[in-house]
Parts: C-alpha cells; structure tokens; sequence
C-alpha cells in the first residue's frame, strides 16, 4: 500500500466510532514494507486509560505481533499530529517515520486542547504545575549502577 492508501486506512478506521460515546477522532496505523501490522483507535476518551491513544495502542499491538520492541523497519500512520505522551512510545520503539495528517491546531478547533500540555512538557521539572520532588536519589543510582553491572556481567 501507498503512503496515502495506509493514511486513508487510518482516516476510515477513525471514522468507524463517530458518534459512539467518547468517541475521538484519533486512528494508528503501523505498516511495515506497506503493509499493515495493526491499526488502532484511541479508547481515551471511552475508557480508564488516559494513556489509550491510538499510536500508544498500535505500538503495544505491533510489538507483540512482532514480537519485538524495535519498530525500525515500520512506519506510523496517525490521523493527527501526534502529542507528547505518543511521540514518546514511537521515540522508543524506534518508529522509522511517522506520518500525520491533521496538527495540533486542527484539534484545538474542534474542541481537543494539546498547547497547555506541550507548554508543560517543556518546561524544566521544577518549574511545572504538576508538583515533582525528588527523593532517595543516592538509592536510585545505587539501583542503576548495579543494574549496569548486572548488564556487563551477564552480558
């Protein structure tokens, strides 16, 4: 399939809910060498998952069809721009390219708001609304330094 036929495809899956309560316009598809590995729909807004959107969705979906963790050799389709907490799952899986059809801006005319969350995102952590506090950093790096050893001697 073309980059537009796979875009279409996640255009029409999205369209599938209109109407359904809790219904948002967000659909994924992963394809791998043009073809489809999985599809999704975001279940956010019709769930007790804030984090069930649909690129998080077809990332879960592709990595256990795949049996992988490493998308490198697939590529995202989404509905719409993707927000911080997704660019996130494709910057992990290592997602080769993402490709988008409508932007931020597009969501926050019908209704889905983003800018106050990348506003957040960007600010150092001190300095978000959302209170952070560090505590028992000497014990995490203990953590982390005997998991890098655990890493080198059974490795």
């Amino acid at each position: 399939m073309t980059p537009n036929e796979l875009m279409q495809r996640a255009i029409d899956t999205a369209r599938m809910g209109l109407g359904q309560a809790g219904h948002r316009p967000f659909a994924a598809v992963i394809a791998r060498n043009g073809s489809v590995v999985c599809e999704a729909v975001s279940l956010s807004g019709s769930g007790n998952d804030p984090t069930a959107h649909a690129e998080i969705l077809a990332v879960r979906d592709a990595c256990d069809k795949l049996g992988t963790r490493d998308l490198s050799d697939c590529d995202l389709y989404a509905t719409c721009e993707p927000c911080p907490l997704c660019v996130a799952a494709i910057w992990y899986a290592r997602i080769r390219k993402t490709y988008y059809a409508a932007t931020v801006d597009d969501c926050g005319k019908v209704g889905i708001h983003l800018d106050e969350l990348i506003r957040e995102v960007r600010l150092p952590i001190a300095k978000r609304r959302q209170p952070s506090e560090q505590l028992m950093r000497p014990q995490a790096q203990a953590l982390f330094s005997d998991w890098a050893s655990a890493q080198i001697s059974s490795g």
